[in-house]
Formats: C-alpha cells, structure tokens, sequence
C-alpha cells in the first residue's frame, strides 16, 4: 500500500505528484507535518494534539488520525452506555446527535437501536500506518526487531546531545550540529562507537558524506523503490513519536532550548537509518531483502481501511456527540434560568482579579459566598503583560505570555548587590572528575538516601529544599521602567516605557470591563503549582504564562496600575483611577491551596483594614477549597472539616510517592465570556474557565476579538489535550507516571532508553469526561460576527467544530449555536430544568464524580 493511497482525505494536504523523483526536503517537510509540537517539559504548552489536521472537521480528523497514529477515536461503547445507564447522557441528546448525523428519519430508530448493540471489538486499535504498514510487514518476514534494536543507542546519542543540564559533561562540541557529532564519535572514538563499527557504516562514512548522500544511500539499501521512502521515514519516525517530535520542535524553535543545539529531523534521520542499516548488516547480512520485496498480501490496503468497523465509528460518533450535547445542556439551561435580579449592586469593598483558569472557579465562588461584597473577575493570567522574565537566580530569561505571543521586552528582578552576589556564588558548579564525583556520591549519597527515605514515609508541609511558591524577599524588584530605549544583544529592550504599560493596563482593564467603578483594593491574583515529585510541573502552572507561575506578572501589573504617571495617562484615555485605590499582587498555589501576597505596598488606614478582611475570607475560601477538591482523592480521609482537608492537600503536595498532588484541569468543559453576574451562584464544579467582559463597553466586538484570540488556543488547546489523552493514553497519552525518568530535561520517558512521552499521564486525565469545550459569548450574533472576522486562523477551530461556540444575547438570553453555515437556535429541552441548592458544601457532600451544574439559591 502506498504511503498517499492511505486515504485522500489523509494525503490531501500533503500529496505531491507521483511522477516527481524523490525529494528528500520536501519529503521530510510533509513527514513532520504529523509528528506531536510538543517542546521541552520547562514549557509544557498545552496545545490541540491532532493540530496538523485543524483544516478538516472535528470527527473527520480524528478518523484520519486513527488510521495514522493506530489510536482510539472514542470512548468504548461500554462507556458511553454506562453514562446513559447513570442519567449522564440524555434522550434529548440523543436525538439531537442523530439529526445531526443527518440520517434520514426512516432510519433514525434503526440508527437509536444501533446504539445499544454490545460492541465487541471497539477495543481493538484500528488498522493504521504506524502498526500496518509496509516497514511493520517488512520486519515482519525478517524477523528482525529494528526498534528494539535501534531505539536504545540512538535515545541515549539524543538525549546526550540535547541535555540541558542534567549531565555534568557535554557531548557536542562548541557549534557542533548533531550529524558532525555522531560523525566524530563513529570515526575517531577510541572505543567502537556501538553499531556504527559495522565495516560496512564505516566504508560509508568514510568519505566524511553529507547527511543527504548518506540517507540516500541507506534508502536505496533498505527500501530500493523512490515510490516508498516517504512512507518507510515517516513509519519509521512514528515508531518514536516523541524523540522525533522534540527534534523537530527544536529545529523549528532554536530558543526553546536554553542551551542550544544544532539538530535537524535531517540529521536524525540519517543516524538512525545508518544504525538500522549496521544491525540488518549484523543479523542478516549484506543479501537482506529490501522493503520493495514485501509483497502486498502482506501489507495494509486500501480495502481493509475502508472496510474496517465504520458502522461502529457512526455509531461512537452518534454517542459522543450525545455526551457532549448532554453536558452542554446543563450549562446553557443554567444561564438562561440564572435569576440575577436579586444580586446586590452596591459598590464591592474588594476586587479580586484572578486568571480565569478553571481551578479558580471554585476559589472565586467560595469567596463570593463567603463576603458577597467582594467582586470577582477573571482575565488571561498573563494579565496582558508579555515579557521575557529573569528572576534572581535565574540563568537564563524565560517567556511570561501565551507561546503565540512573541515578547519584545526582558524584566529583571533586581535586589541588593549582597544578595545578588551570594546567590550567584550558590548557584556556581565546579568541574568534578570522575574520581571525585565518584566520592561524592559514595559519602553524601547515603546520607541524602536516608532523607529520602524519612520523606517518602513522613511528609511535611514544608517542601524539602525548596522555598515556597512565589516567596519573595522584600527588599527584591522588578526592574519595570525602561531607562533607554536601545536593546540588548538578543534585541530585547529592557522595561516598559509609560506609555507601554498604560497600553497594557488599560486593555486588560478594557477587555474585562473594569473601567469605572473601582474599590479601594484590587488584589491581582496569579496562580502556580508546587509539589515534590512531579516532572510535569510546568503544565500545573499558568498556561498564559507559557508553564509557569504567574507571580512575576501579578506583580508588574500591580506596580504598573499604582504608578502615578500611568494613571495619568489611562485618565486620559476615559479610566479613572481614583487615587485611593490600591492594587496589590499575590499567588494562589493551587496545589496547597495557598496565598501569598507579593511587593505589599503602603495601604492608608481605611484600606488596610479591608485588606485583612480579604485575607480571612481569602483563607476561608482556600480551607473549603481544599475540601471540595478532596472528595476526589480516594486516599483522603472520609468526612474531613475545612482545617483536616487543607492539611491534607498540603501534605499531598509534599509528599514525595504521591502522584497526583492536584488533578490540575481535568473535567474541563466550559469557557464562559461575560459580566460575572451570569454565572455568579452557579456551581460549575470548576469545570468553567470565565474570563469577564462587559458587551455594553463593546459594540464593535474588538476587545471580544482579542479575548477569543486568546480563549481559543490556549483554552481549547487545554481541552483538547485532555480529550485525546484521555481517550487514548498510549498513544496520545503519556501512560502511568510511575515508571517516568526525566531524560536530559527535555521529558519524559520509561525507564531510562524509552521514547520521549507526549500528552498527558494517566494520573491527569483518569477522572476527565472527554468532551469538548463550549465557550458561551455574552454578545449579540451580529457582533460576534464582527469579532469573528478577525481572529484568522482560530476561526477553523470554530468552522471544524473542533470547539463549540453558543450566542448569549445581553438584553434577551436568547441562545445560538454557531456552525460553519451559519447560526442555530438553541432549542433547550422541556423536560430538564437546572437542580438547586443552598450552599456548595450541600452539593459536594459525600459526592465523588462529576456533579452537574446547580443553581445555589441563597436564603
């Protein structure tokens, strides 16, 4: 079966014309159009995993995708059956999913009975390129297994070569790529560097050949037929999904690797068909027959593709869909029943900013019910500044923005020249060798194994040897104003000029309408993670901070509103700051469920008052924080008060066996754009990212544009990489936590010689419903129609269904679903109407699961 023959809608976006000779770039450029964009675990982006397939329909790709990558496009049936058996999907849900599927009524009863067939090989893999194709059959008849083979000594040439920092010694020379690299170590090692002894390799290299001569010649050695080198690479890149993605992430993005290195999908490629060709050499010797001897009864054909299990595809798509529409309902009935005419409207004694990540959710509906006199809203927590960060002891500035925004300006954090000294002495290495490093750890390895022992089997609530999440000293600053215009040596200039961070200010304060109205106190709350043994930590901070906490632009934002000048010039742009309103920064661990309050600035009387009510009511709010998350962790004691389930999520994340210190996103499903009044005491069982906007201060939809260019890919990027993690762990996913080694601190992998795992692990994603995310507009049709005109790209997200987006009118409530033709009512069903409460401890009450969205009606 030919590579371009595994499906026209697979091929269409990549094909070339058959009659063309082999062209090695152009060739590799359509090959890495399928590999994961997944970079380095420092900056864990959360990011659509079939992202190569975003120009075709939702269900469309994931079709395509199976027969690609050999993964699930679904739950099992069983799952879904159970969910109906449980009240989770809905009758009307049903229906809705069949007419969508647009199956003539005649056959919609026949296509409703289909639905509740046993299914017996649903949880097969299906027939795919990565599992059936013409390098599988062929290693097959060899009976040779290249990838076992092959696999160990090309992960550790990689990870060795790309190590940032876990080795003491560095493999390549100074600006030497990867290719010269493997080429120097196979010809002049003083030990055989293994299998590239092989006589016949070294006659090969021995002409010192370019990685193009040399890949050529190895294709023509193993493959034999131009028609079938494309596939044969790509097949045998998909073999190591993750190694081949992190190189060509890294060839595509040079500064994601803080130290850099030169590499190539190239130059990878030639190595590893220069080993496979040393070990066929080794067990078969020079007669091996080529690929193009495979003969085609023993490969994959287009036949069995599209033959295979469609009927149970429509009939998982019918049920998926369902799913979906079911818990879509719950939100949509919810919002178009809230009653607000009862909230109060008098002026907030605090408002607290935070990121509209879905862990705040319950953090700011147990504040509000705690002093409803605090306002709550929620923004990108980047909080529209974009800068590259240097802290301290950092060596090297890292991105505090999403990953599409490309920061043009560098912060530092400064202090005392005392400090800044003694910290810098901390951090310097020595060169070790071999002897003393040996002695090293012969003397303090015991010691340090002892510790870790008395860790695993006595936690503290101190994390050990690492300082609190956003602890800051107080004599340490930002260094945010721009003392000179020119840029450094990498281009970035250092600091904000006044009229830059007015800009920045004012259009956050913009896009969430907050321009009049403002308390005394405005606490900016950012959030990170913190826990001992978790090397996916990047992906429990703030994804619009790129995988990190959000504390250093909490804390610029703070300085940039307080700053005099800057609110002169944000008067003069019609948003009044009084002059009595103080903005404080802080961090939310959400993991410990923890606050700390950074750079605390003089507060007049009046203000420091309101400022330690915040505080108690803040504390509160975290202690029933952690209770509600803790009815999740099966290890947590039953019945906990507020106080036991705080103590109990602190020594989760310190405790060094445990792996799942927080389930970070997992359930996510919805993101809500509007005024806080249409979720405010609603019980989202924080499943909803809420970002505020005012749609009255927008009539032209501009700052709708921006929030949605931001909500789309970092929000539905989120979603997705949940969704496809969880539907299929091994392939999308990246399995159990428990057997992960972090390999150079690129990512991570099982054992010690395993691929890089992309995705999510398991201990994220086991309790997640995978259903994709429903953002709810509050805005007209019509203005959202002029928002969407303008977010480019991301609109294909929308036209594809790759995320849903419903219409919530301000004045009406009137709801509409966007589709590629055009807008749709929403039609909420008769016989559903939103449960109600009175408090969210009545709820979350010996509950575990996912519990549908309540009205809580206070007394």
């Amino acid at each position: 079966m030919a590579y371009r023959e595994l499906s026209p809608l697979i091929y269409s976006s990549i094909s070339s014309d058959e009659n063309d000779s082999f062209d090695l770039d152009r060739s590799i450029e359509r090959i890495a159009h399928w590999l994961p964009a997944q970079g380095p675990i420092k900056d864990f982006i959360h990011h659509n995993t079939l992202h190569s397939l975003e120009h075709i329909s939702f269900h469309q790709a994931i079709a395509a995708a199976a027969r690609i990558f050999g993964a699930r496009s679904y739950l099992p049936k069983s799952d879904y059956q159970n969910l109906y058996q449980n009240g989770r999907i809905k009758d009307f849900a049903i229906d809705w999913a069949i007419t969508q599927s647009g199956a003539p009524n005649t056959l919609k009863k026949q296509q409703r009975d289909t639905l509740f067939e046993i299914d017996d090989s649903g949880h097969y893999p299906p027939l795919s390129l990565a599992n059936h194709g013409i390098r599988t059959a062929w290693l097959n008849r060899l009976e040779v297994d290249l990838n076992s083979l092959v696999h160990p000594p090309l992960f550790r040439l990689l990870a060795n070569f790309l190590d940032q920092g876990i080795s003491r010694w560095v493999l390549p020379k100074k600006n030497e790529s990867f290719w010269d690299c493997v080429l120097r170590l196979a010809q002049n090692s003083f030990l055989p560097l293994y299998p590239f002894g092989e006589p016949a390799v070294q006659e090969l290299l021995s002409g010192n050949p370019s990685h193009d001569l040399t890949i050529m010649a190895c294709l023509d050695e193993i493959v034999g037929d131009q028609a079938l080198y494309e596939q044969y690479l790509l097949e045998m890149l998909l073999a190591h999904p993750g190694w081949s993605g992190i190189v060509h992430f890294v060839e595509r993005n040079p500064s994601a690797l803080l130290m850099r290195r030169d590499i190539s999908l190239k130059q990878t490629i030639a190595v590893e068909l220069l080993a496979e060709l040393a070990f066929l050499y080794r067990k078969k010797g020079s007669g091996f027959p080529k690929v193009k001897t495979t003969g085609s009864s023993e490969t994959l054909t287009i036949t069995d593709m599209k033959d295979s299990n469609t009927s149970g595809l429509a009939s998982l798509r019918i049920w998926h869909e369902a799913m979906e529409w079911s818990l879509h309902i719950e939100l949509l009935q919810a919002l178009r029943n809230n009653d607000t005419a009862s909230l109060e409207t008098s002026a907030p004694s605090v408002q607290a900013l935070f990121c509209l990540d879905d862990r705040e959710c319950s953090l700011r509906r147990h504040l509000e019910e705690i002093d409803p006199a605090i306002e709550t809203f929620g923004a990108a927590g980047f909080f529209g500044i974009d800068f590259l960060y240097q802290g301290l002891d950092d060596a090297y500035p890292v991105a505090q923005c999403p990953n599409t925004v490309k920061p043009k300006h560098l912060i530092k954090e400064s202090s005392t020249q005392r400090r800044t000294q003694a910290k810098t002495k901390n951090h310097e290495f020595s060169e070790r060798s071999l002897l003393s490093t040996w002695l090293h750890t012969q003397t303090l390895g015991l010691g340090y194994a002892a510790k870790l022992a008395w860790q695993v089997f006595r936690p503290t609530s101190q994390l050990p040897g690492i300082e609190h999440l956003g602890e800051v000293e107080a004599h340490s600053r930002l260094h945010l104003l721009r003392e000179s215009d020119e840029p450094n040596d990498n281009g970035y200039v250092l600091g904000f000029s006044l009229s830059e961070m007015a800009d920045r200010v004012g259009g956050l304060l913009n896009n969430i309408g907050l321009t009049r109205d403002f308390a005394a106190l405005v606490v900016v709350v950012a959030h990170g993670s913190s826990s001992v043994n978790n090397p996916h930590f990047a992906a429990y901070d703030c994804g619009a901070c790129s995988g990190k906490p959000g504390a250093p632009n909490a804390r610029a934002f703070a300085w940039m509103a307080n700053h005099g000048p800057v609110r002169t010039l944000l008067r003069e742009r019609g948003i009044d700051i009084p002059n009595n309103t103080r903005f404080i920064a802080a961090l939310h661990n959400t993991s410990r469920d923890e606050i700390h309050y950074l750079d605390n600035p003089p507060l007049p009387p009046e203000t420091a008052t309101l400022f330690r009510t915040f505080k108690q009511s803040i504390r509160q709010a975290l202690e029933r924080n952690a209770l509600e998350r803790s009815r999740w962790f099966e290890l947590a004691p039953k019945s906990l008060t507020n106080k036991a389930a705080h103590r109990h999520v602190v020594e989760r994340a310190s405790s060094i066996f445990e792996p799942r210190p927080e389930l970070n996103h997992s359930n996510n499903l919805y993101c809500i754009i509007g005024r806080r009044k249409l979720t405010r005491h609603l019980f989202l069982d924080r499943r909803a990212f809420l970002h505020s906007y005012d749609p009255t201060q927008d009539s032209q939809g501009d700052a709708l544009s921006r929030i949605l260019s931001a909500i789309i890919p970092v929000c539905g990027g989120i979603n997705l990489e949940y969704l496809f993690s969880r539907i299929d762990n091994s392939v999308y996913g990246a399995g159990t936590k428990l057997p992960h080694n972090v390999i150079g601190l690129l990512g991570v992998a099982n054992g010690v010689e395993g691929d890089l795992r992309t995705g999510l692990p398991s201990q994220m994603i086991e309790v997640h419903e995978p259903a994709r995310l429903l953002i709810v507009a509050e805005q007209s049709r019509a203005v959202l129609d002029r928002s969407l005109s303008n977010i480019g790209e991301y609109r294909r997200w929308l036209d594809n269904e790759w995320v849903r987006l419903v219409a919530c009118d301000p004045q009406t409530r009137d709801q509409s679903l966007y589709t590629a033709k055009g807008w749709e009512s929403v039609d909420l069903p008769n016989d559903y109407d939103t449960p109600s409460t009175t408090a969210s401890e009545c709820i979350t009450s010996g509950k575990t699961g996912t519990i549908p969205v309540h009205r809580i009606v206070r007394k």
